[in-house]
């Protein structure tokens, strides 16, 4: 019996049309839910702001010309060599010393020059200098020299970083970062912003490509925005210029006779781009002890004769701090136990003296061996002997570790540096010397 084949049809998809209204219509299932994006990212606002294409500057830019340290005298900034060389290395001699290093607030201290602007860093810790370690101090008010003002036309770019919102809504932003659930251990009002920065106002920020010399100081004088439209807006740093203003985003700070924030100067210091380290010289732990109601300067690493680290963990037995047998056998009286060389005492001193007392306190330099003298000190370390007093308020709670540590870096002239530079941080893990006072030893 012949069977009768199965029909079958195939549609075929036709990409031409007289009439393409249809598809210019855009047509979608839900137009409320656009509305709704709208309003909620602030376009029914209604400012009729053009988007801007071209940005116009006024600037003086002037070379940084000297360093002036805390110590006593200075240094003449070359661009090609990094600042950081320049500010830590130490002098060379049989007692070297860095002439930058406040050791009594135990960091360095210096200022930086450039035709009529100072600035002054007095917080530098030695790690990662970079413009916001400056503040500055004073500033030329007399006319412009001719010629010091030059003009410059750039275009700016829309800000953008690895997992910010994409400008086209119908495109996937990169997955390399999301701002949702910042992992903050000290949660606090910034951390809480970024996320709304990152995917409500970040299209809002532009970038303006203004690229400086290294080892130089730009002033702005005018700046103009000329949007989409053609019209021309000056625009005026956003800082507060009071007297008490403390803090903004990238503006640099003033002190002294420039009380207040200037968010028209931009510094772009010759840095190293990356410092490299290598052995530790000297380790100086600074430590509180409420009960003995003094700090403790922990020489946990000295320079030797030779010039090589040696660790100081065979004071303990050196100071006779072992079981000591008595002649009756019985529990002995001690006024105070014995603490090995490499712990220096400061005790608290007023620094004003009798009868003018002001409560302000220093931490002088003291000694637990009573062998000790000028001539034969019981510090070795470099840093316990340049601190003599320290600023009771530079030791925090936790321990402070300073350290003197081989650094190498290359200049912008591909010259290399080699120096002995400090840094202090702070650590935790540091033992006690295990001071005690009127107690009973048996050493059965």
């Amino acid at each position: 019996m012949p069977v009768e084949p199965i029909k079958t049809q195939r549609l075929h998809a036709i990409d031409t049309t007289p009439d393409i209204r249809e598809a210019l219509e855009a047509r979608v299932k839900d137009p409320l839910w656009f509305l709704a994006r709208q309003w909620q990212t602030g376009e029914f606002e209604a400012e009729n702001g053009g988007r801007p294409v071209q940005i116009h500057a006024d600037a003086e830019e002037y070379a940084f010309e000297a360093l002036q340290f805390a110590g006593g005298g200075g240094a003449v900034v070359d661009p090609a060599v990094p600042l950081d060389f320049l500010i830590e290395a130490e002098t060379g001699g049989s007692t070297p010393s860095a002439p930058a290093w406040n050791a009594l607030a135990l960091e360095y201290e210096f200022g930086l020059s450039a035709r009529g602007h100072q600035f002054a860093a007095s917080e530098y810790d030695g790690r990662a200098l970079d413009w916001h370690d400056f503040g500055l101090t004073k500033q030329h008010r007399s006319a412009t020299p001719p010629g010091a003002v030059t003009s410059m036309t750039m275009i700016p770019n829309r800000l953008r970083f690895p997992g910010s919102p994409d400008p086209r809504w119908w495109a996937f932003e990169e997955g390399d970062a999301y701002f949702d659930t910042p992992e903050d251990p000290e949660p606090n009002i910034l951390s809480m912003l970024l996320p709304e920065f990152s995917f409500v106002d970040v299209d809002n920020w532009y970038l303006i490509p203004a690229p400086m010399r290294a080892g130089s100081l730009r002033k702005i004088a005018a700046l103009r925005v000329v949007d989409s439209f053609g019209v021309v807006t000056p625009l005026d740093p956003i800082v507060d210029d009071r007297a008490d203003a403390d803090w903004a985003m990238f503006a640099i700070d003033g002190q002294g006779q420039t009380a207040g924030l200037d968010g028209s100067v931009l510094m772009a210091p010759n840095v190293a781009l990356q410092v490299v380290e290598n052995d530790e010289v000297e380790e100086v732990r600074f430590l509180r002890d409420e009960s003995a109601n003094l700090v403790w300067a922990w020489e946990r690493q000295i320079e030797g004769p030779d010039g090589r680290a040696i660790g100081t963990g065979n004071d303990v037995a050196a100071a006779g701090g072992g079981p000591r047998a008595t002649a009756s056998g019985a529990p002995e009286f001690r006024l105070t136990s014995e603490t090995a060389r490499a712990w220096i005492p400061y005790v608290p001193r007023q620094i004003d003296p009798q009868p003018a007392l002001s409560g302000q306190i220093v931490l002088r330099r003291g000694r637990t061996d009573a062998q000790a003298s000028d001539a034969a000190p019981q510090y070795r370390s470099l840093i316990v002997r340049e601190a003599r007093s320290v600023a009771e308020e530079q030791i925090p709670l936790t321990p402070l570790r300073v350290r003197r540590v081989h650094r190498y870096a290359i200049g912008s002239d591909g010259t290399a540096h080699f120096w002995i530079g400090r840094d202090r941080e702070i650590t935790t893990s540091t033992p006690r010397p295990g001071l005690r006072f009127d107690y009973l030893e048996n050493w059965e």
